[in-house]
């Protein structure tokens, strides 16, 4: 039974990693995960989550393919793996597949905010919890798996959650100038200074939000691969601010936006997961590697009509506290991130509200997360040493949870 067993082992080690063997690697070296996760180049025996992940007789494509994705080596007949810190502990026949995001993410224990700042969101008087109207996983934060990596221009179907918003002035001109997440069927995250009142041009109003959109300029939108259906415009029925709000670089930069009416999903319109378990709302994900998406500025326009992307690094905390505190005066909180600032990657102008996300395998299955809300920056986008700064949405998870309806 044992010899069985170990052939059995060996034969799916060696199918499912067969794609790329690379040559010796020292045991233990730092490594990442495919999903940007720091880990460590071990045996794949020493990495229990990912060893019984291997053994499971219904290995889906997309454990195969993580799997294959994480070897960081061979040595001495065995292949090594990228392990996080909590695969080694982590059993996969004990936890269930599928399973709600929330309860069976697995995060390193390295990220965990370890401070004892109160977040700005403990000081909200919290009048319910309606978690239970937030989607888990697999409902949020998938995507189609023949999406494009690399590059500045998204797939058609990529980040399907992204919302843009749309203004009117006066005299009836429209105009997008901010971004939002689609969190549930009624909601869209954003920031507040997109809906504050006193923060919006004079004469201008939001009037609509775009879900399923990708190119401004034609509807539907197509391409060589063939056409999405129409986008979809949703009208507003509440908007509703952070009661600590008070103005553009306040750390309380975090809105709700319901909609008049319950948005079906599709392969182009659904909400991302948000960081709800207790290790996520505290993460601060440092060194992260974050994706960013949106309609906003870049080096040839003002607004691209096409949805673009960009991946950008969360920073120190610390030092961008020094850098905004000391020449713009603006003091940040822990319910802040900042990021970018390695020049010419950044998000910018009309880019403000929408999402900056990280990635995670959710028992193998890859499952987005929105991390960030885009919030302020110097006025140069992309400049060397000057990052950005983001809400933090772990930091107001009781506030959404307690201002969303059915």
């Amino acid at each position: 039974m044992g010899i069985r067993l170990n052939i059995y082992i060996f034969l799916v080690i060696m199918t499912t990693l067969r794609l790329h063997f690379v040559t010796a690697a020292t045991s233990g070296d730092s490594c990442l995960t495919p999903s940007a996760m720091p880990g460590s180049c071990i045996n794949l025996e020493e990495c229990r989550y990912l060893y019984e992940l291997v053994l499971d007789p219904n290995l889906s494509q997309n454990d195969r393919r993580y799997l294959r994705s994480s070897q960081c080596g061979y040595k001495n007949g065995k292949v090594l793996i990228c392990c996080p810190p909590n695969y080694r502990k982590l059993s996969a026949t004990t936890t269930p597949r599928p399973a709600p995001a929330d309860t069976a993410m697995v995060f390193p224990e390295s990220v965990a905010l370890k401070t004892t700042a109160t977040t700005t969101s403990s000081r909200v008087n919290i009048k319910a919890n309606n978690s239970q109207l937030l989607p888990n996983f697999p409902q949020c934060g998938n995507m189609l798996e023949n999406r494009i990596y690399g590059g500045t221009e998204t797939a058609i179907d990529e980040f399907p959650w992204l919302a843009l918003f749309e203004y009117t002035n006066r005299n009836g001109g429209k105009g997008f100038h901010c971004g939002g997440v689609l969190i549930n069927d009624r909601y869209v995250l954003t920031a507040a200074h997109c809906v504050f009142d006193k923060d919006i041009p004079f004469g201008w109003r939001l009037t609509s939000i775009r879900l399923g959109e990708w190119d401004t300029r034609t509807d539907p939108d197509c391409t060589a691969d063939g056409c999405a259906p129409k986008y979809r415009s949703n009208s507003i029925e509440r908007i509703t601010t952070h009661p600590g709000y008070g103005k553009h670089n306040d750390p309380n930069d975090i809105a709700l936006v319901r909609l008049t009416a319950s948005v079906p999903f599709s392969d182009y319109i659904k909400p991302i997961c948000l960081p709800r378990s207790p290790s996520l709302r505290n993460a601060t994900f440092l060194n992260y590697v974050m994706d960013a998406a949106g309609w906003g500025k870049t080096e040839k326009t003002n607004n691209n009509p096409v949805k673009l992307k960009t991946t950008i690094k969360i920073k120190d905390f610390s030092g961008c506290v020094d850098k905004y505190s000391v020449l713009y005066n603006i003091p940040l909180e822990s319910s802040q991130l900042c990021a970018g600032g390695d020049g010419g990657s950044d998000t910018c102008s009309g880019d403000s509200g929408g999402p900056l996300m990280f990635q995670d395998i959710v028992n193998g299955k890859p499952v987005y997360f929105a991390a960030g809300i885009v919030s302020f920056g110097p006025s140069l986008c992309g400049v060397a040493d000057w990052p950005a700064i983001y809400t933090r949405v772990g930091a107001f998870i009781d506030w959404i949870e307690s201002n969303i309806e059915p």
